[in-house]
């Protein structure tokens, strides 16, 4: 007999079906969030880019580091932070579909270069933008750090869960086959008694019934003299 293997109950299973809507949807907005950012016209995106650039060296005023980033590196650390999002969420929704992330972690690698790829794909055809090969390195890199990032979180939590239910319903998941191979033991033996108590009736009943017969054949033997 197999071992019993765990399923999980009905409130379980409706928070992977939330999970699932969640993460999906967010690997949707953060796909259409990267190509509305790779959409805008230069002017536009130039605007956006200097007001960051400014808003992120007035926040580093208030750290110890004497650091002053230039618009082309905030432009820069702002796409991979948009693909470190991207490979992050994916690895999350390929962690609610399945439960072999390791064997699967390719597909958000694979899914977020292809991303980039489209991303400087699309460049080319914005009014003062450009595509290089050179961004979609650093695209792919905020790929790797998110799922690396995602997949050492997922590792983490299933950790802790193991150590706060994991034995516990692995106890309990043994007890009730312990209990199931004790109950079927019971039926056998059951079942053999019974194939026993047959076995004797049927014994007792061809007894009787050449008892029977020799009777029968003894009454035949002295009518016939």
């Amino acid at each position: 007999m197999n071992e019993p293997v765990y399923k999980p109950g009905k409130l379980m299973m409706f928070f992977i079906i939330i999970f699932r809507i969640i993460f999906t949807a967010a690997v949707f907005f953060t796909v259409a969030f990267i190509f509305y950012n790779s959409s805008q016209v230069a002017e536009i995106s130039g605007q956006y880019s200097k007001y960051f650039t400014a808003l992120v060296n007035k926040a580093l005023t208030y750290t110890p580091w004497d650091i002053v980033l230039t618009e082309y590196q905030v432009r820069k650390l702002a796409h991979m932070a948009e693909f470190a999002a991207l490979g992050f969420f994916l690895t999350f929704c390929l962690r609610v579909y399945t439960k072999r992330l390791i064997a699967f972690c390719a597909w958000p690698l694979l899914f977020g270069l292809f991303i980039a790829v489209c991303d400087e794909f699309l460049q080319r055809f914005v009014p003062g933008r450009s595509s290089s090969i050179k961004d979609i390195f650093i695209d792919f890199i905020g790929v790797c750090g998110g799922t690396g990032v995602a997949i050492c979180i997922v590792f983490a939590v299933s950790f802790i869960c193991w150590l706060l239910w994991g034995r516990r319903r692995k106890k309990r998941i043994k007890a009730e086959w312990e209990k199931e191979k004790t109950e079927i033991e019971r039926a056998r033996e059951f079942l053999k008694q019974q194939d026993e108590l047959k076995a004797l009736q049927l014994a007792e009943e061809d007894k009787i019934a050449a008892a029977a017969n020799s009777d029968a054949a003894k009454i035949l033997a002295e009518n016939s003299k």
